[in-house]
């Protein structure tokens, strides 16, 4: 598994993040975070026949993988919206394959976005049409996110986004949560104001941020980084309101379903007692909203650890009491599968297949 030699630092960078050195090494990461989940659960009681004792639903794990598959293709009907047809179908799906990869292989507070030009430019769009359709993916998220949470506080107040656990995180969980939700609100208007209402003054004014003593170790990239807004602004001058229309209805797809795959998960062990339980359901969704805000700091690829380790703590006191250890243990690894380790396991097989069709366009 080669990559290319290129005199983009964009495309260095990327090369750096999609090396077989460092596959090897998330691979391993994975493996051991995970491991330390199963280790920890095992030394409070659980066993391995308490694990296959378990009884699920294989109809509703069905229905999780149906959501996984739901929010890709939602993923891809908006990448293939935002690209404006440049992108073909399987270029399309190779690009969404490669980006959920990319945010495996990286850690969250980086985000598979760093890597997601290199794909789409390599994938045969130009690079400031690539830098434009990643802000854009950047500013719809943020925006899905921003909306959200209010959304979801009519229902169960601010205190059901925050577990119900007591000890020494408790309060950091509510500040990171707040920080969190500020900075994305921030940065969804920072993108508003540099994309589309006042391009050059951004760009001016990063430029000046970039030329300071303070900033000496970052002015190339924040320079270059001021340019790439500026181009990725030009780029988006084209698109129409429709295409806008359809690449946020795609985005609250993909979100729905990547956010309904827990809920199908736990209606897979709790389904008589979740059935109907809207309130439950509510507070599911909440605490789903600020668990990934305290994982987008996580420093482990793709959040592996802190998300194994989190998940039981942020829905203590949601779920019914019915819920044993071993069915924790299930739940969570089905979880981390279908939303982690499974991107990274087809990612690993598609990248060196990926990157020899690509190396001639």
């Amino acid at each position: 598994m080669s990559m290319p030699d290129t005199s983009n630092p964009s495309d260095r960078e990327a090369g750096r993040w999609l090396s077989a050195r460092r596959v090897r090494r998330v691979v391993g990461v994975t493996v051991v975070m995970t491991a330390l989940w199963v280790l920890y659960t095992a030394e409070r009681g659980a066993s391995w026949q308490g694990l296959m004792a378990v009884e699920w639903k294989v109809q509703w794990v069905a229905v999780a993988l149906g959501l996984v598959l739901l929010r890709d293709l939602g993923y891809m009907w908006r990448l293939r919206v935002l690209s404006m047809g440049t992108l073909t179908w399987p270029k399309t799906a190779s690009s969404i394959v490669l980006w959920e990869f990319a945010s495996a292989m990286t850690p969250s507070v980086v985000g598979g976005s760093a890597v997601a030009s290199f794909i789409l430019h390599r994938n045969g769009m130009r690079w400031g049409q690539s830098l434009a359709t990643v802000m854009s993916t950047a500013l719809l998220d943020e925006l899905f996110f921003v909306l959200a949470v209010p959304a979801v506080a009519l229902w169960v107040g601010w205190s059901g986004f925050l577990p119900e656990t007591q000890g020494w995180w408790t309060g950091s969980v509510a500040l990171i949560f707040g920080a969190g939700y500020l900075f994305m609100a921030c940065l969804a208007l920072f993108l508003s104001a540099a994309l589309f209402w006042m391009p050059r003054t951004v760009r001016s004014g990063l430029m000046w941020l970039s030329s300071l003593d303070a900033m000496h170790r970052w002015s190339v990239q924040g320079r270059q980084f001021a340019e790439d807004l500026l181009l990725a602004s030009r780029e988006l001058r084209s698109m129409s309101w429709t295409r806008w229309g359809q690449a946020a209805a795609a985005t609250g797809i993909s979100w729905m379903a990547r956010f309904g795959t827990l809920h199908a998960l736990l209606m897979a062990f709790l389904s008589a007692e979740l059935a109907w339980n809207w309130t439950a359901h509510w507070h599911i969704w909440a605490r789903q909203l600020s668990l990934w805000t305290v994982m987008m700091i996580s420093p482990t690829p793709g959040s592996s650890g802190l998300a194994e380790f989190a998940l039981p703590a942020f829905l203590e006191g949601v779920l019914p009491l019915g819920m044993t250890l071993a069915m924790w243990t299930a739940l969570v690894l089905l979880w981390r599968m279908l939303t982690g380790h499974l991107y990274l396991l087809v990612g690993a097989g598609v990248l060196p297949f990926w990157l020899r069709r690509t190396e001639r366009l």
